[in-house]
């Protein structure tokens, strides 16, 4: 499959964030990586997209546990943005807790593939293009 034209990391640690845009370079994952480093800042960043009719990343990374706006608050504004406009994004959500509790809320959310453990792996990416081959 090819590269995905862009990524986005949504979490509050830089180093796991500066270690997943490198492997995701090493890997030729995708062209375009945004990192935010809070939920509101990425929520914020991407209704500015589209409002200048600009795509919106097709992949996002999220992390549920952070400052400001947590990974729970940022799905619940995404959701509320059209389908339309969502609608080739996958959310891949991953943290560092394997929770059941949190992977069964996860699962609620239609616009969640998958719940990943950290770190993030070249197993892991290319899970993320087996799962979204075809979609």
């Amino acid at each position: 499959m090819s590269k995905f034209e862009s990524c986005c990391i949504i979490d509050d640690d830089e180093f796991f964030a500066f270690n997943s845009k490198k492997l995701m370079k090493e890997m030729d994952f995708c062209e375009n990586v945004l990192w935010y480093s809070d939920g509101q800042e990425a929520i914020d960043s991407i209704v500015g997209l589209l409002i200048e009719n600009i795509k919106i990343p097709e992949i996002i990374l999220l992390d549920l546990n952070m400052p400001k706006k947590d990974g729970w608050a940022f799905l619940e504004e995404f959701n509320k943005i059209p389908e339309n406009q969502r609608s080739g994004v996958k959310i891949f959500i991953v943290s560092s807790f394997i929770s059941p509790e949190n992977m069964a809320k996860a699962k609620s959310f239609t616009m969640v593939e998958q719940y990943m453990v950290k770190p993030l792996t070249q197993e892991s990416l290319e899970q993320i293009k087996e799962t979204t081959k075809g979609s």
